[in-house]
This record gives structure tokens, C-alpha cells and sequence, in this order.
């Protein structure tokens, strides 16, 4: 009874087998990839420790919205897909600043940056768990605005400090299948290492307002490293 037992076995491994290699040519034909994802960042290391002396640190928020590409579009499977991706986070206002000026005035911080990704898909078919791992390069901008308040909906900007810099990173998440209608995308979940190469930024609380609204402040030299949280929805088309 044994045998025929090990063969039953193993013409239902096969049947088993040849459902999951239709369901993966299907699923191989993707040719394209898009995200969204909402971006929490936590500043690591020497910069950590500026925006918590400046009452700043904490988790930021953002946006993430990014594509990808099968390198051989539908004619090939590929574990790897390319692209690029978008990204805006908030780092915060500064919590205390002089000024001699006349007016209400507020300092924003913000960063923007442009990548290119590369993102591994070890599970090529539709499977419900969908892990991932993503490298990305690009340039990250840091600015920090210095703001008149003329209304409740309207400001302007009375100084801006940009600075430009490398950006790259690597991270791994995993997305979970949905249903219905929206049965190929997937709710994502990843972490990130995101570093930036040293760079003099803008001293947070350091920025003087005299009463002629002329604008100075100090410089620091640090790396803007963080770890980043993203949520988000994958899709394939």
C-alpha cells in the first residue's frame, strides 16, 4: 500500500505543480508595476540627536509614488523590475527662532527626492504573501523656508536654503493579495535604511529675523540618515 501511496502523493504534487505554473505564465505576463506609499521617517545617528537638542526629532511624514518595468516587458519572466520613484517628506517647523521684524513668521522644512529603484520579487505568480526587497539611487533636495504669514491661507517666502545631495538606500517589505476587483495589488509594508551623503544644512532654531526682514542663521555639517516605515499599494499591469 506504501507505493501507491508515495505515487498518489506525487501525481497530486504534480497536478498541484502544473496549476501553480499556469497561475505563474499568467502572472508573468506583468508588465508594468506602480506604488503609492506613505512615508514615516525617523531620523538615525549624529542627526538624530540635532533635531531632539532642537525639540524636532520624532517620525516625520510623507509620500512615496513610484513605477516599474519588466526589463523584457511580457516576452520574459524577471525576478527584478526597474523605475523610479518620487518622494516628499515633511521635517518639520522650527519650534523657536528670533525675530525683530514686524509680522508673523513660521520655518518649514521639508525634503524632496527622485530615485532610481530596482526592486526583487523572489515569488513571480499571484501568491497571496508577496515579499520584496528595493534598492534605490538618486538626489535628495533639503530646503528650509522662512515664511511671512499674510493670511490664513496665504504666506510668502522670505528666504530659502536648498541643498542638494546623493540619496540611496535598501529595504525589504511585504505585500499582502486583495480581492475582488483590486485581486492584483497588493497592501505593502516595508522598512528602509535611507542615507544621504554629508552635507551643512540649517542649524534648526537658528535663524534671526532682523526688523530691515533680512535673514541669517547657522550651518551644521551632518548626514541626514533615517530609517523609514512606507505603507502603500502595489499594483500590476
Amino acid at each position: 500500500m506504501q507505493p501507491k501511496i508515495y505515487l498518489l502523493l506525487i501525481f497530486n504534487c504534480l497536478i498541484i505543480s502544473a496549476v501553480a505554473q499556469n497561475k505563474t505564465e499568467k502572472y508573468l505576463e506583468d508588465k508594468y508595476s506602480w506604488y503609492t506609499s506613505l512615508n514615516l521617517g525617523n531620523a538615525v545617528g549624529k542627526y538624530q540627536k540635532i533635531l531632539k537638542d532642537a525639540k524636532m526629532d520624532g517620525i516625520k511624514g510623507g509620500i512615496v509614488v513610484g513605477g516599474l518595468m519588466n526589463p523584457y516587458k511580457r516576452a520574459k519572466a524577471s525576478t527584478i523590475f526597474y523605475g523610479a520613484e518620487l518622494g516628499y517628506q515633511s521635517n518639520g517647523q522650527d519650534e523657536d527662532f528670533l525675530s525683530n521684524a514686524l509680522g508673523e513668521f513660521y520655518v518649514a522644512n521639508h525634503a524632496f527626492w527622485a530615485n532610481g529603484v530596482a526592486r526583487y520579487r523572489p515569488i513571480l505568480w499571484s501568491s497571496k504573501l508577496n515579499p520584496y526587497a528595493d534598492a534605490f539611487f538618486g538626489a535628495k533636495l533639503i530646503r528650509t523656508s522662512v515664511l511671512l504669514q499674510q493670511g490664513p491661507d496665504q504666506s510668502e517666502i522670505l528666504a530659502a536654503v536648498n541643498r542638494i545631495v546623493p540619496n540611496y538606500g535598501v529595504g525589504v517589505g511585504l505585500g499582502v493579495k486583495l480581492f475582488g476587483q483590486m485581486n492584483n495589488n497588493y497592501i505593502d509594508i516595508g522598512i528602509y535604511y535611507q542615507q544621504a551623503d554629508a552635507t551643512k544644512i540649517v542649524r534648526p532654531n537658528s535663524i534671526e529675523i532682523n526688523s530691515s526682514y533680512l535673514i541669517s542663521y547657522k550651518q551644521i555639517l551632518t548626514y541626514t540618515n533615517q530609517i523609514v516605515i512606507k505603507i502603500g499599494l502595489t499594483g500590476f499591469l
